[in-house]
């Protein structure tokens, strides 16, 4: 036996993946020893419990080599072994209806790196056709990213503007909820003759656009970071003039007050 301070082992209980384990006895192995003997000597030394009896229960004379200890132990807990994923597998992998675009990210950055021998740009040009219509995708096939760096700041940087438009709809609701009253009647009630009007809020400067409000509100719809606030048209209102925001008619998606102000 070496002269050396014996290793302390992870111990293999006969639950998880067999190959992984011989891999990790291996690598620690060879800074003790390059002995064939003791390394099937020692590798009991990283069993307990079902697969240790397992071991203690072979046969006189079974072991000749540690290639033979390998063989029969990767027989013994065969089940146990990880399914080799391949390029298929991250092909059919697809965000789900529901799922975020943090959820589907991290599933499909996991999967992609348990596939063997397969280059970034399989991963990266794969990724639009596996995500649900939208904006995102929209710009990755668009402008697909050179290296998984590029496609990670880029992911990062619309799964904020996701979190910030569900951290919206969860404020919406809330304010919704809060506005309605314990008896029943919805605020400023017709049969409420104690209601009080709000004053109309309007800002006297708006933020500078580089390309018409029609278009920019396109770009919002699209990305889901706005839902059309449908109207019912006013009377005798002048029908050449159209909201695409409002969906009616009597001002235009450049003159509309509400979308100024979103």
């Amino acid at each position: 036996m070496p002269e050396k301070t014996p290793l302390v082992l992870d111990k293999y209980d006969g639950t998880d993946d067999p190959d992984n384990h011989l891999r990790m006895f291996g690598n620690a192995m060879i800074f003790y020893t390059d002995s064939d003997p003791i390394m099937c000597r020692a590798f009991s030394l990283s069993l307990k419990e079902e697969a240790l009896e397992w071991y203690n229960t072979l046969p006189p004379n079974t072991v000749d080599c540690f290639a033979t200890v390998e063989n029969l132990f990767r027989r013994q807990y065969a089940s146990n072994r990880k399914q080799e994923v391949t390029p298929a597998d991250l092909i059919n992998t697809k965000q789900e209806k529901g799922e975020t675009l943090k959820a589907f990210m991290k599933r499909y950055t996991e999967i992609a790196r348990r596939v063997r021998e397969i280059d970034q740009s399989f991963i990266i040009n794969n990724l639009p056709s596996c995500m649900r219509p939208g904006y995102f995708a929209e710009k990755l096939y668009a402008r697909p990213p050179k290296t998984m760096e590029e496609l990670q700041e880029r992911a990062s940087e619309f799964i904020r503007m996701e979190e910030m438009q569900l951290s919206q709809r969860k404020w919406q609701q809330e304010a919704d909820v809060g506005g309605s009253r314990k008896d029943g009647k919805r605020p400023f009630d017709n049969n409420d003759k104690n209601r009080e009007f709000p004053r109309p809020f309007k800002f006297h400067h708006y933020t500078t656009l580089d390309a018409p409000r029609e278009k920019v509100l396109e770009e919002a719809l699209s990305a889901e970071l706005l839902t059309p606030r449908r109207k019912p048209s006013p009377r005798n209102v002048d029908e050449r003039k159209s909201c695409r925001y409002h969906q009616n008619h009597g001002h235009t998606t450049e003159d509309c007050i509400t979308l100024k102000m979103k």
